[in-house]
């Protein structure tokens, strides 16, 4: 067995601990006050200097250039858990996506990495982020300065796999990734629709905030079959329509709600675009107005494929596989990382159907297997010394 597998599978319940207090007590968005004293607790403990940033935690391990980031996320989703565990949140937040094992692992490769800091070849920068859930977390970090202080060179995050979530190993020990489009681009969307109100029986005096409302979200429902070429992979789904509260008026007002998602930064541009002018001009035939606002938006998460191929070489040095996979159609704000630094994102399988895992991500009945957290870290570790070592 490889020493740095070696030295993370002798943290195993060390790591299952970790996880499971993270997840009985799972918090939401940038509110996440048990959940950052568990992390800086920890990485006090083990000699590191951990400080907040952004409505998150930083510190670094080892010194100089080159310096690669390594990311986790702390938040959790609005939902009530459902899993019948021992230690299942009871207070309305769920780690149904398995940021408590990201964080968990995380912590475990900083432990290791502190304990080899000599050997290190420059610095590693942890980075753990709030508000994933709300595609706003990593871009507040970036804000506030995560990528400088000391410069970042590189970025890796990893994300828990587990249920039926795709054709592909989910077993603990195998990671997967895509060698370039790794997960597309999710733009939130609200429009609202202004129009006339009037009685039921005088609809010619109003304007239907509802009926222009509907013929924009017919017309949406089209713009990806007659706006994009037909290989390009994209996603538009609405959400919410919402409008009037009587059968007898002419409402005045509708909400739509919405997003979409495509792997090409051009054609998010595009849809950005031809969503607003849509809505406007359906609304304006109608007599109507709408206005588009962008509620959060992340970028297309693109690994890098040089950086790719050499983290997937020192990751499969300790994990039983390592498989190159399609684009996922998830979603993650770990990608506002990608504009800025060479950056690699991988899935870390940790509960295949076949074993019984029958949810998957968002799903509060969802449970994932914790052998797989002891890979995760060793990943983590693996990669950073390595990747330093060859870049120094």
């Amino acid at each position: 067995m490889h020493q740095v597998l070696q030295e993370a599978m002798s943290m195993k319940e060390e790591i299952i601990s970790l996880r499971r207090q993270i997840h009985e007590n799972a918090e939401l968005a940038f509110d996440l006050p048990k959940t950052k004293k568990l992390v800086t607790d920890t990485l006090c403990s083990i000699g590191c200097e951990p400080k907040p940033l952004g409505g998150g935690i930083t510190c670094t391990i080892g010194s100089g250039s080159p310096v690669l980031l390594l990311r986790a996320d702390m938040d959790a989703l609005p939902q009530t858990e459902d899993t019948g565990l021992p230690f299942a949140c009871k207070d309305g937040a769920c780690h149904s996506c398995g940021h408590d094992a990201h964080t968990a692992m995380l912590l475990a490769a900083a432990k290791i990495l502190k304990a080899h800091e000599s050997e290190l070849s420059g610095t590693v920068k942890l980075m753990f982020q709030a508000g994933e859930e709300t595609l706003l977390g990593s871009q507040k970090m970036i804000d506030a300065g995560i990528l400088e202080n000391p410069k970042v060179d590189a970025a890796m995050g990893l994300h828990m796999n587990f249920g039926p979530c795709g054709d592909f190993d989910l077993h603990a020990g195998t990671m997967t990734y895509a060698a370039r489009q790794m997960m597309p681009s999710a733009d939130e969307f609200k429009i609202k629709v202004k129009g006339r109100s009037a009685h039921g029986s005088c609809a010619f005096q109003g304007i239907s905030a509802v009926s222009a409302a509907s013929a924009i979200v017919t017309a949406l429902q089209q713009l990806l079959a007659l706006e994009l070429p037909a290989d390009e992979k994209a996603i538009l789904s609405i959400g919410s329509l919402h409008g009037g509260n009587a059968s007898n008026v002419i409402p005045d007002e509708a909400v739509i709600m919405g997003n979409f998602r495509a792997y090409n930064p051009q054609y998010r541009a595009l849809m950005q675009e031809r969503v607003r002018e849509i809505a406007s001009g359906i609304a304006s035939a109608w007599r109507a107005e709408a206005v588009t606002e962008y509620i959060a938006g992340v970028a297309p998460n693109i690994n890098d494929p040089d950086l790719a191929a050499e983290m997937a070489g020192y990751a499969a040095e300790v994990m039983k596989k390592v498989e190159v996979i399609p684009p996922v159609k998830g979603s993650e704000d770990f990608a506002n990382l990608c504009s800025h630094v060479p950056t690699f994102f991988a899935n870390i399988s940790a509960g295949s159907p076949d074993d019984g895992y029958a949810y998957s991500m968002h799903n509060p009945k969802a449970v994932l297997d914790e052998e797989a957290l002891p890979y995760g870290a060793a990943v983590h570790v693996n990669c950073a010394i390595n990747w330093l070592a060859n870049h120094k």
